[in-house]
């Protein structure tokens, strides 16, 4: 384990400790608000493009954080997939609400 996935862990343990509180079904719900808002959003409009980018980064990094978190007990595939899907959430937001 490197010393930045130590800190990582050590940084996120709080967090984590209120995510396994809360209900199973919270998450998933939540990430799906977000994943709608930041699809559905429209980006010509001023809150419609910060509320729909920043829904969608926010998904990302949260997914982002859960990969840093357990790289060493994911095979290569398995992050090869979550390296994609963080990537596409990435691209979406961009792309979507700038001029790429």
């Amino acid at each position: 384990m490197s010393d930045f996935q130590k800190y990582v862990a050590k940084v996120s343990s709080p967090f984590l400790v209120r995510l396994h509180a809360l209900p199973r079904w919270v998450i998933p719900i939540v990430m799906t608000f977000l994943l709608l808002v930041g699809l559905l959003a429209n980006p010509n409009e001023t809150w419609g493009f910060w509320i729909g980018f920043f829904a969608l980064f926010f998904i990302a990094v949260f997914l982002g954080w859960l990969l840093i978190l357990s790289w060493l007990i994911l095979v290569p595939t398995s992050r090869l997939l979550r390296i994609l899907v963080i990537g596409l959430l990435l691209y979406a937001a961009f792309s979507r609400f700038t001029s790429i």
